[in-house]
């Protein structure tokens, strides 16, 4: 190997020690293994039409990287408030409306966090909290839709503004093009950043719903490959905006 392969691999294991260096970051690694692995447990058992070893081992991985994740989430509520307090949430060129509704997913997950909380006690130790765990997992999971719906309907705002800003950029006669053409790569990234996003709430919508339900209303194994497109969508957008 030369030592320009050994200096690519020093700054990628620099920049996953980056990554991994924030929850947020870390838990869409988690995500993805969990999912990921869970998907392929579905796969493997319709391949073969029956639950073997392989298919059981791959969803045991996934379920006990599911509970780790809810520990991970014992800092949520914190961040949420935070984010709730100081609009650190928001993009610096939201309106007042759109900052309006990132105020409301922040107050959504305020409620979410601590009823997942509730709900990991009650699934861990039942007899040290006597709660209906699942249907105290069916509220934060209500909760965390409005945040998905809010979402999508911010980002639609954004994408909106975004293409007016375009549109004035490409009219505006007193800019050079070389201003120009910065300008609208700046603003078509964001864009493009933005789609990726109502792609991951794509995804998450379906299974948001099914967990909100008591019975359900999809089946296990789409829940599945939803859950790990969206980590796999996330993750890859979180990766390659890492510097």
């Amino acid at each position: 190997m030369s030592a320009t392969d050994n200096d690519k691999n020093l700054l990628l294991v620099e920049k996953f020690a980056r990554f991994s260096s924030t929850t947020f970051c870390a838990d869409k690694f988690y995500k993805t293994i969990g999912y990921g692995v869970g998907a392929m447990g579905h796969l493997v058992m319709h391949m073969t039409q029956q639950e073997t070893a392989i298919s059981q081992g791959f969803q045991a991985i996934a379920s006990n990287i599911s509970m780790a994740r809810y520990v991970i989430r014992f800092t949520g509520g914190f961040e949420s408030y935070a984010a709730w307090k100081n609009g650190s949430w928001c993009y610096d060129d939201d309106d007042e409306h759109v900052r309006r509704l990132v105020s409301l997913q922040a107050l959504s997950m305020m409620i979410y966090y601590p009823l997942e909380h509730v709900s990991y006690v009650g699934f861990v130790a039942p007899k040290l909290l006597t709660v209906d765990a699942m249907n105290i997992s069916r509220q934060s999971c209500r909760a965390w839709g409005v945040y998905i719906l809010l979402d999508i309907y911010a980002n639609a705002l954004r994408i909106r503004a975004l293409t007016t800003k375009e549109k004035q950029l490409m009219e505006q006669q007193d800019l050079v093009d070389e201003e120009r053409s910065t300008q609208l790569a700046s603003i078509q990234a964001r864009r493009r950043e933005l789609y990726y996003v109502q792609l991951r709430n794509f995804f998450y919508a379906g299974p948001c719903i099914h967990w909100s339900l008591e019975k359900g209303f999809l089946p296990d194994r789409l829940v599945s490959f939803l859950c790990a497109a969206e980590a796999i969508v996330g993750l890859w957008r979180s990766w390659a905006n890492t510097k």
